[in-house]
């Protein structure tokens, strides 16, 4: 990654983003925010190249089998579970001293 540091030196934009290339940017502000700047595309190649690599599906698959993970296939069941069954209707969800279901809206 290059890097360029405002406080050190002035770059118009122009040049900046000639800087850019194939690479990305490091940009260090002059009240030291820093900032990467890279090109729009370089998101879905990196996306692309991590896709393909095996050390990093390893990776995810080791994470994934950690202890006190749920997955989403149970997180969908539980969900499933927790819902009200489909026969009963909406208005009988709601508790018995609740009237804003019948109440107008102003304009």
């Amino acid at each position: 990654m290059k890097t360029v540091d405002l406080r050190r030196q002035q770059i118009s934009i122009d040049d900046l983003l000639l800087y850019v290339g194939a690479d990305a940017v490091r940009i260090t502000s002059k009240d030291g925010n820093e900032f990467v700047l890279e090109a729009a595309d370089s998101f879905e190649r990196e996306v692309n190249e991590l896709g393909r690599s095996t050390k990093f599906r390893e990776f995810l698959a080791q994470r994934s089998a950690e202890p006190g993970r749920i997955s989403l296939a149970e997180i969908e069941a539980r969900l499933a579970a927790s819902e009200p069954s489909s026969d009963a209707s909406s208005e009988a969800a709601l508790p018995e001293h609740d009237t804003t279901a019948n109440r107008s809206v102003p304009d």
